[in-house]
């Protein structure tokens, strides 16, 4: 019998840079007809009891999930972490520097954009993270709940990009250390949407430090780079693994038509108990 059961392995909550709640998030996989999710916010697992708690309830499995802000040298990417223990001690230590290191960083912002006469309270950009991971996009909605931007892009394009007037940059955070983690921690790492900004050469890098796989579908990927990526896949003995990168409800929200067989999760989990195995 086949199995039709489909998976999205690419989502955000408010814990990062989504607009939902876990719970909002799995009613929403529900309803679009999924079999199970991976949630995998910004440098944080502070989502994951709740989501899996909701999945339990609805019948949603939830996987924990989490992506991370990485440098290969200098060239920034993000990894995707999956089946690990939300509760090892290093990947939580982590999240907590992370997160500090984010709130300094969000301070420096606001403060860039005081002197460029755009006021706002601290305080209250603080609040737009939920309690998790403050990033660019809290102090985006800040400014145009206060008038300052008309929109996201707008704050984005004339104050919050990458060399902006308020730019500042992300902390660091080494690959291979990231990937040492995520193995440590019983997971596994995939290379989030490749087809972005990554060339071939940085995943053979990443493949050479123990990477286990790649995204081959996301919103970004169109049928030649899906085509590309998973044969890639296939010839470097990777895991695929993709999904909607869903942070908000509006027209780019693909949850339910971006997404991956079943089948997948099974083919990555058992990567991940080899995994463990062998450490």
């Amino acid at each position: 019998m086949i199995d039709v059961r489909r998976a999205d392995l690419h989502t955000h909550t408010f814990y990062s840079d989504g607009h939902l709640s876990p719970l909002e998030l799995v009613e929403k996989a529900r309803a679009s007809g999924l079999a199970a999710i991976a949630v995998t916010d910004h440098d944080t697992v502070s989502g994951i009891p709740e989501a899996q708690e909701a999945g339990r309830k609805l019948g949603v499995e939830v996987i924990a999930g989490i992506e991370l802000s990485v440098t290969v040298g200098t060239k920034p990417i993000h990894l995707l972490g999956y089946f690990f223990d939300p509760e090892h001690e290093g990947l939580r230590t982590h999240c907590r520097a992370f997160r500090e290191s984010r709130l300094s960083r969000a301070g420096q912002i606001v403060e860039r954009l005081s002197k460029l006469g755009v006021e706002l309270a601290f305080e209250a950009v603080v609040d737009k993270s939920v309690g998790g991971v403050i990033g660019r996009p809290h102090i985006a909605q800040a400014m145009v709940e206060a008038g300052f931007a008309d929109s996201l892009q707008d704050a984005f394009q004339w104050y919050l990009g990458d060399g902006k007037p308020a730019y500042v940059p992300k902390p660091l955070f080494d690959a291979k250390a990231a990937l040492a983690m995520l193995r440590d921690a019983g997971g596994i790492s995939v290379l989030a949407h490749p087809g972005q900004w990554t060339a071939d050469a940085t995943i053979m890098t990443l493949v050479r430090m123990g990477l286990d796989g790649l995204e081959t579908i996301h919103p970004a990927h169109d049928a030649v780079l899906t085509s590309y990526y998973r044969q890639l896949a296939r010839d470097m003995g990777l895991a695929e693994t993709g999904g909607s990168d869903f942070h908000r409800e509006g027209p780019d929200d693909q949850v339910g038509t971006v997404t991956v067989p079943y089948l997948w999760i099974e083919a990555a989990r058992s990567r991940a108990r080899v995994a463990c195995v062998a450490v």
